[in-house]
């Protein structure tokens, strides 16, 4: 299989190209989208390029890893999880993925876990699996397929790089854009006053809430694919330097943690007013 085998945006088929020739691969991806068979098979896709031995154009087809992979046998790529509708991913498969993950590798300096249809996960599963995402060994990665990352718990979508099969790049208009980028410059300055001043207009315009959220979750994404070496959309590019001469990977997660929890109060229907009173000090505390 090749990268064009996958329907992907070219910002996408990019960014896993720069993880592959930079060996920058980040250690927990998400595929969302397509049909249960294309995720598992970009999956795997994606975990032969991690382990293959080639020094360019992985995976290269030919090396020991990759024929094992062909085969089916690489010892340190292990799937988990059923491609199926109603299964159900228990608490006691997050606690083994958890354990074997301390093992060192068999054949590679990488081990790969692939963890199907991971919306299939309850929340105790997820929360169990998050305590190794979130400070795994060096030598683990990651790989966690679903039908939409809106199924999944935000804690484990901060520590994820989702890769989207046949969806579309949010497009944001320029005025989103503008907002997004005063909020993140009065951020970046230390200045809550001022960010409290380019937030006030969503006082008067609750339908803006969710598109600025989400432009600022998705300027944060793509200032953490730059820390990684990664390419990233360019739509963001003030934002995405600002932030990252500012902030370190982790203080990245927690800004994207953050906008998802404010996704998420706005959809419990939380006081509006308070809401965006609130959001500047809960971005201000991401960073601190």
């Amino acid at each position: 299989m090749r990268i064009d085998d996958f329907y992907l945006s070219e910002n996408e088929r990019a960014a896993l190209l720069s993880y592959s020739q930079k060996d920058t691969f980040p250690q927990t991806l998400l595929i969302e989208g397509g049909n249960m068979d294309e995720r598992t098979d970009f999956a795997r896709f994606i975990a032969n390029m991690i382990v293959c031995q080639s020094e360019s154009g992985k995976p290269c087809g030919k090396c020991g890893a990759c024929i094992k992979c062909e085969a089916r046998s690489h010892p340190d790529i292990k799937e988990y999880g059923e491609e199926k509708e109603r299964y159900t991913f228990k608490v006691e498969l997050s606690r083994e993925i958890r354990s074997d993950a301390f093992v060192i590798p068999n054949d590679s300096d990488k081990k790969v876990y692939i963890i199907k249809e991971a919306q299939n996960m309850n929340d105790s599963s997820e929360n169990a699996l998050l305590k190794i995402l979130e400070e795994p060994p060096y030598f683990d990665y990651f790989i966690l397929t679903c039908s939409s990352r809106s199924a999944m718990l935000d804690t484990v979508l901060s520590r994820a790089v989702v890769l989207s099969l046949g969806f579309s790049e949010e497009n944001y208009d320029g005025e989103v854009l503008g907002l997004c980028e005063g909020i993140i410059n009065a951020l970046c300055a230390g200045n809550e006053l001022i960010m409290l001043e380019k937030l006030a207009p969503l006082a008067d315009d609750k339908d803006a809430f969710l598109p600025v959220v989400g432009c600022l979750k998705r300027s944060f994404l793509e200032a953490l694919k730059f820390k990684n070496g990664a390419a990233y959309q360019k739509t963001y590019e003030n934002s995405v330097k600002t932030l990252s001469n500012k902030y370190s990977v982790n203080r990245l997660y927690s800004l994207i943690t953050a906008a998802g929890e404010l996704e998420a109060n706005f959809r419990q229907n939380a006081n509006y007013n308070l809401l965006v009173t609130y959001m500047s000090a809960r971005l201000t505390d991401a960073v601190k």
